[in-house]
């Protein structure tokens, strides 16, 4: 399953020959990137360690979120995968969002809270980890769960962004354009937060040499977070992941760094991440001196009025590919490039905004946010 070749194809399947010589030229650009997806989807698919979560089983739920996301063609590359691994008829109906065979309890909770974190994440709640935990999962085996979960539904984004790139996407019918993840009020505050975890951390000194490799720890650099030591417990999703996140936020030229900080933060702001709200916030009120922007997508939420050219249309571009991606078309990326912006832009305000819906999987669900002492 060769997701780099999957999102190049999409490129080349352009409607015109200027999309197509555009989106070519964005898939050089950041080939980096589309590497770096696929290496992310082979870590949390089919990874070297599987355990109780097998490629079958992982391959279903990717196809069953892929899906849920709206992202059918992203769904078919799952779909075709899994038939190859000879599953049983309860993970095909699973792929298949179909009622499935009598299923055992451990395989229930997985699909559960795929489907809530998948569609709902502001939703989710210790709670959620408490039925993991009851159902037998490790807190290893929870955080291998939620790097699939995060990771499928960062790749429907991309898939859909580049599908409406290429001019060929279309709103799906209404029963899936609305879905959405839901907008009720949340208190946010660009004040820094302490993350307390729901799951054990990895003890740093009771790490693996592979844990610690994902990590990247030194002899001058021991001081690890909660966030990071918990998703050591799986390491080769972290270990790709961290790369693939700094390409997407601090890569060079295409959308400034304020642009890929509002990205993730209209994300945030959608599925109730406090943690990550807080800190791109910070970091956009750096970058562009308007506090004043932030103040008011805080107070209004995603129907915020900027009342900016610029900031606005990148703002509500990145709560519309979060909260509703059944309604997401490629009139919604004609209206950035209406307002200036080139396709290597949107392209990095679609990867902002999907890994942020990654890292809202991951941060709001794994623990929860307070004010320091």
């Amino acid at each position: 399953m060769d997701i780099s070749s999957f999102l190049s194809a999409i490129a080349a399947s352009a409607r015109t020959g200027t999309q197509r010589n555009e989106l070519t030229e964005v898939v050089t650009m950041r080939s980096d990137i589309l590497s770096m997806s696929a290496q992310a989807n082979a870590a949390v698919v089919s990874p070297q360690k599987p355990g109780r979560l097998t490629h079958s089983i992982r391959t279903a739920l990717a196809a069953r979120m892929a899906r849920q996301s709206c992202a059918p063609t992203l769904a078919s590359v799952y779909l075709e995968a899994l038939e190859t691994l000879t599953p049983p008829p309860s993970l095909t109906a699973l792929a298949h969002e179909e009622p499935a065979p009598e299923q055992d309890t451990f395989l229930a909770a997985l699909t559960q809270y795929a489907d809530l974190v998948t569609l709902h994440p502001k939703d989710a709640s210790r709670a959620d980890i408490l039925i993991l935990r009851n159902a037998g999962l490790t807190d290893a085996e929870i955080v291998h769960l939620a790097e699939l979960i995060a990771c499928v539904c960062y790749l429907a984004r991309v898939t859909l962004g580049m599908q409406a790139m290429a001019g060929t996407l279309s709103p799906a019918k209404t029963a899936e354009a609305e879905r959405s993840t839901g907008s009720e009020s949340a208190v946010f505050t660009a004040e820094p937060l302490e993350w307390i975890p729901y799951l054990q951390p990895v003890r740093l000194e009771d790490a693996t040499e592979e844990q610690r490799d994902a990590m990247k720890i030194t002899p001058s650099n021991t001081k690890i977070s909660d966030y990071v030591l918990t998703l050591a417990h799986d390491p080769e999703s972290l270990a790709v992941r961290s790369p693939l996140f700094n390409a997407i936020m601090y890569g060079r030229d295409g959308l400034s760094r304020a642009g890929r900080e509002m990205g993730a933060l209209g994300c945030s702001i959608i599925n109730h991440c406090l943690y990550c709200a807080s800190v791109h916030a910070r970091r956009f009120i750096q970058l562009t001196k308007r506090p004043e922007l932030v103040e008011t997508i805080f107070t209004e939420g995603p129907d915020a009025c900027l009342n900016d050219e610029y900031w606005q249309p990148i703002f509500d571009f990145s709560v519309k590919l979060t909260q509703s991606p059944g309604a997401f078309a490629s009139s919604d990326v004609a209206f950035l490039r209406g307002h200036g912006l080139s396709d290597l832009e949107i392209f990095d305000l679609v990867c902002a905004t999907g890994i942020f819906g990654w890292a809202n999987r991951l941060m709001h669900t794994l623990g929860h946010s307070i004010l320091p002492p």
